[in-house]
């Protein structure tokens, strides 16, 4: 991370103040980060957490401006078509996870926009878990980031599908470990409200 990204995360950490819990989750070598979605901004928050050697999968349409295009790229942007994922980007993503970096997706697929409660979990995060035998960490934010008011992050225990390392994934398969990551991360939800709700009290 450069001088201009330090920059950048050092005012965002003053305008978004974060409370990052179980920051001992993150294993040292390479994992997924799945996070539920609220903005944008949820990238400050995850780069709080861990801001070396960190990717994230972009919507390709924020790459369409090539000045927003340019920052998301040099803070470890990647480019996914959100309704076909290329063999380009697959590649690209695993390069990440097998070269032990941190990779993350928004595995909800588009901002909740409704609520706080997680939406239905597209596929493709546990396949990539799979493909590069690493393991995924679920996290949850909160709620939507506002301006300086303080938010929460949740991180779970490290979730390993090495049952299914080096077998053809079936449509079965691929539910299974969704619904179990789905589960880890309305957990997680769950508990995050419960031990706010305690520190106001």
């Amino acid at each position: 991370m450069n001088f201009a990204h330090k920059t950048i995360l050092f005012f965002f950490n003053l305008m978004y103040p974060l409370k990052i819990i179980n920051k001992e989750n993150v294993p040292k070598d390479g994992a997924i980060f799945c996070c539920n979605h609220f903005s944008a901004l949820d990238c400050g928050y995850v780069a709080k957490l861990y801001n070396k050697d960190i990717y994230f999968m972009a919507k390709k349409e924020l790459f369409k401006n090539k000045l927003v295009g340019g920052l998301v790229k040099s803070f470890g942007g990647i480019s996914i078509d959100r309704e076909n994922i290329d063999m380009k980007s697959m590649l690209e993503c695993l390069k990440v996870l097998k070269g032990q970096h941190k990779l993350v997706i928004f595995p909800e697929g588009t901002r909740n926009k409704i609520d706080d409660n997680l939406q239905p979990l597209k596929s493709g995060s546990t396949v990539f878990a799979v493909k590069s035998k690493t393991p995924i960490v679920p996290m949850v934010i909160l709620k939507k980031a506002k301006f300086l008011r303080k938010n929460y992050l949740l991180v779970g225990k490290p979730i390993y599908f090495e049952e299914f390392y080096g077998k053809k994934l079936t449509e079965e398969d691929i539910k299974k470990m969704d619904d179990i990551l789905a589960e880890n991360m309305r957990n997680l939800h769950k508990e995050l409200k419960e031990k706010v709700q305690k520190r106001k009290k």
